[in-house]
């Protein structure tokens, strides 16, 4: 069975505002599905009140963020408990270095890499080094931006009070086995683990108790939805962490990780990238009793054959280009590659590249994308950066084509 293409794009109406212009930007933010757009629509125009009280629509509002907030913590194989929603998850991250980092004290340690967006990579070095807390920097292989395990035992110690790395690097593309490093991490110290999935979650989601690790974040406006980020925190773990609630609201674990009231329409806008998932299964499967995370697995798989064969191509094209740095591994075989190209032009600057491509109607953006101590530290100028190519499972075979044809005349 493949991915029903045509079934996928007409689940998204802003494909339809111009059939010629071929968006690959995704990692920057997906188009929102028309289930998403549909839930936000009925709230604004029916329910835009302060929910869940017991007049009518009130009651409406309430029951609508209800079932976004069950429906993603089935999604995700964790409790209601232990389901955060908050604005972004960059600023998710930097309340819960308030909340972890609270209790740390001077000679423990935290590990950090330079893979990742700043997000999760930031807000914890602050936090260290606010409490007299050791870094030490798990970093990639040099040429190819890649992090290797056996790089990371090194750093494990009796003191180490935490791990953060990503799931997908937002420049090489790369998916962390994050489950075998967990383990590692896990029989070699008592450290915790907290991951950002923000450029993975577009791909998959994850069971996070497959995953056995301690937080895990990532935002759903990357993931077709609103603008907003989810937040697994393992409830085992709260009695370590500091809530940042109003005080009235300490101990309450929906409200302990968001300092701010939540966003009543965008949390219920949350449950339509749900729907959407459900009319692919049921496209493909037919309908089915089976849990929310084997449905999201079924789709993975269909998602995965199809990004690998968008990829493909071009990373072929650019590996092989002899005026091209290609950033990662050049190839999907392996199935640890997602469509987030990201390379430098060698004989022009990557400003001058994309606005080749974007005059040739390619969605395209060029920078650091927030993974500057990354784009650094591989020896690009982090002002002008790297051309990224990021697509998502409704990017068609014609799309790709157009992409490689902009590539040839661009890169000549």
């Amino acid at each position: 069975m493949k991915l029903d293409i045509d079934f996928v794009r007409a689940q998204f109406g802003q494909l339809e505002d111009d059939p010629e212009f071929v968006f690959a930007s995704n990692a920057g933010g997906s188009y929102v599905c028309n289930q998403v757009n549909d839930v936000l629509e009925h709230y604004n125009r029916h329910t835009r009140v302060q929910p869940y009280s017991r007049y009518a629509s009130s009651a409406a509002a309430g029951e609508a963020m209800d079932r976004a907030l069950s429906g993603w913590a089935d999604a995700l194989n964790i409790g209601a408990d232990e389901l955060s929603v908050g604005p972004s998850t960059s600023m998710n991250t930097y309340v819960m270095a308030q909340a972890i980092g609270d209790l740390w004290m001077p000679g423990d340690e935290i590990i950090v890499t330079n893979q990742d967006h700043e997000a999760n990579s930031g807000a914890w070095r602050r936090k260290a080094h606010e409490k007299g807390v050791t870094i030490r920097q798990w970093e990639v292989e040099p040429d190819s931006g890649l992090l290797n395990i056996e790089t990371l035992l090194p750093l494990l110690r009796d003191n180490t009070r935490w791990v953060f790395f990503t799931h997908c690097s937002n420049i090489v593309g790369t998916v962390n086995p994050v489950a075998e490093i967990v383990k590692t991490i896990k029989s070699g110290s008592k450290a915790r683990v907290f991951i950002d999935a923000v450029a993975y979650a577009p791909h998959h989601i994850s069971d996070m108790k497959a995953l056995g690790v301690d937080a895990y974040a990532f935002s759903l406006y990357k993931v077709f939805g609103p603008h907003q980020g989810l937040m697994y925190v393992n409830r085992d773990i709260r009695g370590d962490l500091t809530s940042q609630a109003h005080y009235f609201n300490s101990g309450i674990p929906t409200k302990d990780f968001n300092p701010a009231g939540p966003q009543h329409a965008q949390v219920a806008g949350c449950a339509g990238v749900l729907d959407y998932f459900d009319a692919l299964h049921r496209h493909h499967f037919g309908d089915s009793d089976k849990s929310a995370n084997v449905r999201l697995d079924n789709i993975h798989r269909l998602i995965l054959q199809h990004e690998n064969e968008l990829a493909a191509p071009i990373l072929d094209f650019l590996h092989n280009h002899a005026d091209v740095r290609l950033l990662g591994k050049s190839h999907a075989r392996d199935n640890d590659r997602a469509p987030t190209i990201a390379f430098k032009p060698l004989r022009q600057s990557s400003e001058e590249l994309t606005h080749k491509l974007q005059d040739a109607g390619i969605g395209t953006e060029h920078g650091n994308f927030y993974a500057h101590r990354l784009i650094s530290d591989l020896g690009i100028d982090p002002d002008d950066g790297v051309v990224r190519l990021s697509l998502v499972h409704y990017g068609s075979d014609n799309e790709v084509e157009r992409i490689l044809q902009a590539l040839d005349m661009s890169l000549a």
